[in-house]
């Protein structure tokens, strides 16, 4: 049961963690070399179409970590149980940062103009760009510390 829920939830966590990942490394820097009113029209594009997928596959892999933290821990595998227990406070970071931090920004920006930004969007997009960063680091470690769980003995 152990193997399988490793394997699950580490595909699941990449997931999660190459979606961001690509977000931040690639769409990220395309889109700060746009202009202001293309920028919000691809971000609010973007934000209707990536929730749908995102919020599902976060919230299963965040399941099916701490379902591997529980057995782990049952079967008194201590590695194991350790670094899916740490996993899964790495996705629910990433979740909470997600919620707290990014939502609430692109809930302001979906009601923009793109042919009338606001004085300040700048400092939104530098907001949200900061909320990204975190949620992206907690679901790449969260990625690595399953890679870690997966050759731990169990």
């Amino acid at each position: 049961m152990i193997p399988t829920l490793v394997v699950a939830a580490l595909v699941l966590s990449g997931l999660v963690a190459g979606a961001l990942f690509i977000g931040l490394m690639a769409v990220q820097p395309a889109l700060r070399s746009v202009t202001p009113g293309t920028y919000i029209t691809v971000k609010q594009a973007f934000d209707r179409t990536y929730p749908p997928l995102m919020r599902p596959l976060q919230l299963v892999a965040l399941a099916v970590s701490l379902a591997l933290t529980i057995t782990a821990g049952v079967q008194g595998k201590g590695a194991c149980t350790v670094l899916a227990g740490l996993t899964v406070l790495s996705l629910a970071t990433n979740i909470v940062v997600t919620v707290r931090g990014d939502l609430p920004i692109n809930v302001a920006m979906a009601s923009w103009q793109a042919d009338n930004p606001p004085s300040d969007w700048e400092n939104h997009r530098a907001r949200w760009n900061a909320f990204n960063r975190i949620r992206t680091v907690a679901a790449v470690t969260a990625f690595v510390l399953l890679a870690v769980a997966s050759i731990a003995p169990h």
